[in-house]
């Protein structure tokens, strides 16, 4: 047997950001008596387990440079959060490691005052998971409610899900996909493989060549699409940008796809007329 052969098999994974993922927290938080975890989150790890993804926590704990509190109160932290995890989900492990990054290049606390490549949103705590539990990347996902965690998840190469519900920061966002919480965005990554004849895709084709070139606009195509396939149901597998079209990929065939591209035309060209020129920014399919 080659050493190729005694290697593990590389597993798939789910990185998780820790507050306002997993639990209601928007600051700083290094005392375990005060976590809430919030709705939806046991149901959305089930899920998860259920197709045997891996489970990892990775957050920034910028308190510890900042002296509210010690590393050891984070690990407390961790312990007491996998203990109620374990009790919700109903299995005797949820989070296969919590890794987290305590320094901070504003830190008040000299021995954290530094940059550090774990700290989202650099990837070094998803690559050192990898490393540590044999993840293939490319077939794992990373999932958190800040812009730092998909950045983090892009940078190491995995599929990402910004979690908000606000419009403005979904359409600034780099993330591969964006959902209203945790168990929404556990629903996409679970979701089944769709057949290729199942699949249909569709472009839009700018009139002029310049009109795509609009950094505004074209986050805003993307922010309506995600929107139109969560108010249709339509899984949007896929949205390309080129230098002058859009092209849609969506489950269901191509019928399905010419149905969303109308309605997206429909919305930007909406957008456009009341922002940019009293003329449509579409020429033909």
């Amino acid at each position: 047997m080659s050493a190729a052969d005694r290697q593990p098999a590389l597993r798939p994974a789910v990185f998780l950001d820790r507050d306002g993922t997993l639990i209601d927290n928007d600051g700083d938080l290094g005392d375990p008596k005060q976590i809430q975890i919030l709705p939806g989150v046991a149901q959305a790890l089930q899920l998860l387990l259920k197709h045997d993804l891996l489970l990892f926590v990775v957050t920034n704990q910028g308190g510890v440079a900042r002296g509210k509190y010690s590393e050891d109160a984070v690990v407390q932290t961790h312990a007491r959060l996998e203990q109620m995890l374990c009790e919700q989900v109903g299995a005797p492990k949820v989070i296969s490691e919590y890794y987290y990054c305590p320094f901070h290049p504003q830190a008040t606390v000299e021995n954290y005052r530094r940059e550090h490549e774990w700290r989202k949103p650099a990837p070094g705590m998803l690559f050192a998971a990898a490393l540590a539990h044999a993840i293939d990347l490319e077939k794992s996902w990373m999932v958190g409610d800040q812009e730092r965690d998909v950045v983090a998840g892009a940078a190491a190469q995995c599929r990402t899900i910004l979690l908000s519900s606000d419009r403005e920061q979904a359409a600034a966002s780099v993330g591969d996909f964006v959902a209203k919480d945790l168990l929404h965005a556990a629903r996409r990554i679970t979701a089944p493989i769709i057949d290729a004849a199942a699949i249909g895709s569709v472009a839009l084709h700018a009139r002029r060549s310049d009109i795509l070139s609009d950094a505004v606009f074209k986050e805003t195509i993307k922010s309506m699409a995600h929107a139109l396939a969560q108010r249709t149901g339509i899984q949007l597998l896929q949205l390309d940008f080129h230098a002058s079209s859009v092209t849609a990929t969506v489950a269901g065939g191509e019928v399905i796809a010419l149905g969303f591209a109308t309605e997206l035309r429909r919305d930007t060209d909406r957008w456009w007329r009341s922002h940019r020129a009293p003329e449509s920014p579409w020429g033909s399919f």
